[in-house]
């Protein structure tokens, strides 16, 4: 791949070039944390420079091996590109694909499998308000009740109607959905909905072990941090540690530019 470099890149993608660089650095991101289990994450990004055209890790791949000419091409029905074959599915790529096409504005979207995400995607309540991350997210965070036999279009239609005013999702059965406006909006996401997610499922654990109820903020303390941490998030400053993560990656193993 061209010799991309990190000058301005909190923002959306300017060039197919720049998206694939940065969703291969996600894709190694995620796996340089932990995050993802074997199989379990799906990413795609849109090309900027072609219309209806997806970026997507590829079945199979491990993403510490995902690199920027090694992701493929596929329109919104998951057909690749190259010779207008379908991408092997588990449903993952599916999420993802609806969740861009319902979110207009968002360049990227992830579908994670994690166990805490798991978890907290079976409650009855889902994400408790019990951390300051959480916060980010809580009541801006949808469900969605993932049913294997749905078509592609009546995924769409629902993914549609329940992200129409939050950009992540717990997914029953198989974990976090997130989108993003940028690549590291996307990134950031991951991280911090599923640390919200351990952090959850750690203190249920304790507090089931040790008898003690969870607490829970007043609503004033509630509304009022939530106030401050979706500021946070729609400030510049949410993002601007990105090109330092992928200078990170650049002195770690550059391979993923490949």
């Amino acid at each position: 791949m061209d010799k991309f470099q990190w000058s301005d890149t909190v923002g959306p993608p300017a060039s197919s070039t720049q998206a694939r660089l940065e969703l291969a650095a996600v894709c190694r991101l995620v796996a340089r944390e932990g995050i993802a289990t074997i199989g379990g994450a799906r990413f795609a990004a849109r090309d900027p420079q072609q219309s209806s055209t997806y970026f997507t890790n590829p079945s199979g791949m491990l993403l510490d091996e995902v690199s920027a000419s090694k992701l493929i091409a596929v329109d919104r029905e998951g057909m690749r590109v190259s010779d207008s074959t379908p991408e092997p599915d588990s449903g993952a790529l599916a999420l993802v694909l609806a969740a861009l096409e319902a979110r207009p504005n968002a360049v990227a979207a992830a579908q994670v499998t994690t166990a805490a995400s798991c978890a907290v995607a079976s409650l009855e309540n889902g994400l408790a308000p019990i951390s300051q991350t959480a916060f980010m997210f809580h009541g801006a965070i949808g469900t969605h009740h993932w049913r294997p036999t749905n078509d592609a279009k009546t995924l769409r239609e629902q993914i549609t109607h329940e992200m129409a005013e939050c950009p992540t999702q717990l997914v029953h059965g198989r974990g976090l959905l997130v989108t993003g406006t940028t690549l590291a909006q996307t990134w950031k996401f991951v991280f911090f909905l599923d640390k919200c997610c351990r952090s959850q499922v750690s203190a249920m654990a304790t507090s089931a072990a040790t008898g003690n109820a969870l607490t829970v903020p007043s609503d004033e303390v509630i509304e009022r941090t939530i106030t401050q941490s979706r500021a946070f998030i729609e400030h510049a400053r949410f993002v601007a540690d990105w090109p330092n993560f992928l200078q990170q990656l650049d002195r770690e193993d550059p391979s993923f530019r490949e």
